[in-house]
């Protein structure tokens, strides 16, 4: 038995693993994925990211981030556009995974690729590879549900959201004015999210509706079709090359505050805690101050004060973001918000600043 095992090698997963091997604890972290690989995420980076993963000695631009200054919001063919309150970046996931997860391996982390987790329980788990336990279990697998020991699984809600992403290399005009600028483009049913990441590559992003990719024929063929249902977008992506064979997808996302249910050794990380909001562009935060905040609760001793201190943290956060991804979800909401930002472009900068976690510093020899 170790003193934690970690489940999910993303951001939350890797970074909690990693803090934990620094304070002195014995860590095992298990990992799905044999090798680097994509994930839906819209690979934005907030200040607060940025500034979560400089505490873990990683510095996203020496591995190509782009930097990201502006928001741009597409609705039809009305656009506005202002200045982010802060700086952000884009960087794939599929860089800063690997990178996180070698910080973790450095520190002493025993890591184990390609297990599957097959049954969560409180201090252990059945695994494709046989069981494994942990005094304290943190599940950080993302967006990836895990079969509880009662063979529960989450139930596939009527709601529910499907993601995409694709990575582009685009035309050199659409480079230049896409350079420094995040594009949200709200559409019926759902939005993309279009910026540069490193490599001189294009991370488009898109969440819709279950309901309405049914509609639209259930395929990537039909969610391009939908996609250009946005003069903006389409103009961006006109004679770009797609850097997939196919899209990376991802079903049955449900947004939304968790329900606040002690599950005993267990911690909820990242996604598995909270799902926010994509277009607010703060998960990958999250992700990290989860992983800050648990690391900080076992070292000390006092997991079982974590779901509280993550809720007083992220709780206001996702909130927000629900608020204003619900609001958008009505067109004459989504048409009336644009055009004021139209009018009053701080009204963006200020909604960028609403949907931010608080400042925090870690606590102790964390890091």
């Amino acid at each position: 038995m170790t003193d934690a095992l970690v489940i999910g090698a993303g951001l939350a997963g890797s970074a909690a693993a990693c803090l934990l091997a620094r304070g002195g604890m014995s860590v095992r972290l298990l990992e799905r994925e044999s090798a680097a690989h994509h994930k839906v995420c819209g690979e934005f980076l907030s200040v607060e990211a940025v500034a979560h993963l400089r505490q873990l000695g990683v510095d996203p631009k020496a591995l190509g981030a782009m930097p990201i200054t502006r928001i741009r919001l597409l609705c039809g063919t009305i656009k506005a556009e202002a200045p982010l309150p802060f700086g952000a970046l884009g960087l794939s996931r599929h860089a800063l995974d690997e990178v996180l997860l070698g910080r973790a391996e450095a520190a002493g982390v025993q890591v184990e690729r390609g297990v599957r987790v097959l049954e969560l329980g409180d201090r252990s788990v059945r695994t494709s590879h046989g069981d494994r336990t942990g005094r304290h279990l943190l599940l950080a697998t993302g967006k990836l549900s895990v079969r509880k020991p009662d063979g529960a699984l989450p139930r596939r809600a009527a709601e529910s959201f499907v993601g995409f992403k694709m990575h582009y290399r685009l035309a050199p005009g659409a480079v230049c004015d896409l350079a420094g600028t995040i594009v949200l483009a709200l559409l019926e049913d759902g939005y993309a999210g279009l910026q540069m990441i490193e490599g001189g590559r294009a991370n488009l992003c898109l969440v819709l509706r279950r309901n309405r990719l049914a509609l639209i024929g259930g395929d990537w063929n039909g969610v391009r079709s939908w996609l250009g249902e946005s003069p903006g977008l389409r103009g961006l992506l006109a004679d770009a090359e797609p850097l997939f064979e196919r899209p990376v997808t991802i079903a049955n996302l449900t947004y939304g505050l968790p329900s606040l249910v002690d599950e005993g050794h267990v911690l909820r990380l990242g996604d598995q805690w909270a799902m926010t909001a994509s277009l607010t562009g703060d998960g990958m935060a999250i992700a990290l101050r989860s992983a800050f905040l648990a690391a900080q609760c076992v070292m000390a001793g006092d997991a079982r004060s974590y779901p509280a201190q993550i809720a007083a943290e992220a709780r206001g956060q996702v909130g927000r973001a629900m608020l204003l991804q619900n609001a958008l979800h009505h067109p004459r909401m989504r048409w009336a918000g644009v055009r004021l930002a139209r009018l009053y472009p701080p009204l963006l900068t200020h909604a960028a600043r609403a949907t931010r976690l608080p400042e925090w510093e870690p606590r102790g020899n964390l890091i």
